[in-house]
């Protein structure tokens, strides 16, 4: 499933089976400053060739630091920034690309990580929403696990039915 829960995040960052590591690159830049978006970006997608040349499976492009005094990069544009970084330099068979992020929340959110080279996304905070709207009586399910997988099974769903619009039978 390329929706990944909180716990299933935690278990691959702290992954370290047979070889496989996790890489996590914030994503997020200090608001006060002058950043060139450029730059931000050659900095994440060299990060993610350092990571493959450290011997990491998986790189996690994260904007889990965001706060009052931090911006994100969008997490769609780094991880297409990424994945196109990595197949110039032929080198994206090497590792699996994992976006934790805050924005993704709709199908079409999903859909479009996926599409530009997202392996597997964990949508942080619609978790959050979700269950915040189960403890204020707003959704009629017993606990937050059942959120979640209600949560998930509904975005499945609907990738399932923008894929299928397009020809696309299967997600690898």
């Amino acid at each position: 499933h390329p929706i990944l829960t909180n716990e299933e995040m935690a278990a691959l960052i702290q992954c370290n089976h047979r070889g496989w590591t996790s890489k996590t690159i914030d994503i997020t830049y200090e608001t006060n400053g002058n950043h060139n978006l450029s730059d931000m970006l050659d900095s994440i997608c060299q990060q993610s060739t350092q990571a493959i040349n450290d011997g990491h499976s998986l790189v996690i492009l994260s904007d889990r630091n965001l706060n009052s005094d931090r911006n994100a990069v969008s997490a769609l544009l780094a991880s297409s920034a990424v994945h196109r970084h990595l197949v110039a330099n032929h080198m994206r068979t090497q590792v699996g690309i994992i976006v934790e992020t805050g924005e993704a929340r709709e199908v079409h959110h999903f859909c479009l990580l996926t599409g530009f080279g997202a392996d597997a996304i964990n949508p942080y905070l619609a978790f959050e929403a979700l269950w915040q709207a189960r403890r204020d009586d707003l959704i009629d399910l017993d606990d937050d696990e059942a959120v979640v997988k209600s949560y998930r099974r509904a975005i499945d769903k609907g990738m399932l039915k923008v894929m299928a619009i397009m020809g696309i039978s299967i997600v690898e």
